[in-house]
């Protein structure tokens, strides 16, 4: 009976701290509106002057930035999530919910690294002035980004991976 009861103070308290979570992942998604604002507006004021083989060389360097990007998110972001209690983070307050906090942590750092990506087609519009880059670089941290959005279930999984690491049982599959 205390097992179900705390799964489920457990639960209203991962309801609670989504809420959060929502609004950091919303601020964040509609930063990428703004730096298609911020693009088309200066458009004309920017004028970064480069030749047009060094901005071929940084296109291509910036589309594999993006794609390294992409690919490593998913991989850090999995670490975080699947790492053992007491790696990495060391905090001098601790967290009211372990989980929301690691959550919270691989969450923040997926969002951060899908929007760079927006950066770096805001870096390529200021130097070449092509819309279509801005609008990939933007569509793909777009897609990263809800990808990566705050899941209830997902942090529900997590705390039962976590309280089942905390008593020393892992389901095997």
């Amino acid at each position: 009976m205390s097992q179900s009861l705390r799964s489920r103070e457990e639960i209203e308290e991962i309801k609670k701290g989504i809420m959060p979570l929502n609004m950091i992942w919303g601020a964040m998604l509609g930063s990428l509106f703004m730096y298609l604002v911020v693009g088309l507006y200066t458009r004309n004021t920017i004028n970064i002057p480069m030749e047009k083989d060094v901005l071929d060389k940084l296109r291509l360097a910036l589309y594999a930035a993006s794609f390294v990007t992409l690919t490593a998110t998913r991989s850090i972001r999995k670490f975080i999530l699947n790492r053992k209690p007491g790696i990495i983070s060391r905090t001098t307050v601790p967290p009211k919910n372990p989980v929301i906090a690691r959550y919270t942590t691989a969450m923040v750092i997926a969002l951060a690294l899908s929007e760079s990506i927006g950066i770096y087609g805001l870096i390529l519009f200021f130097m070449g002035k092509n819309a279509k880059d801005l609008s990939l670089f933007l569509l793909v941290a777009a897609a990263a980004m809800i990808s990566y959005r705050p899941r209830e279930e997902e942090i529900i999984s997590l705390a039962k991976r976590m309280n089942q690491l905390k008593s020393g049982t892992t389901e095997r599959a």
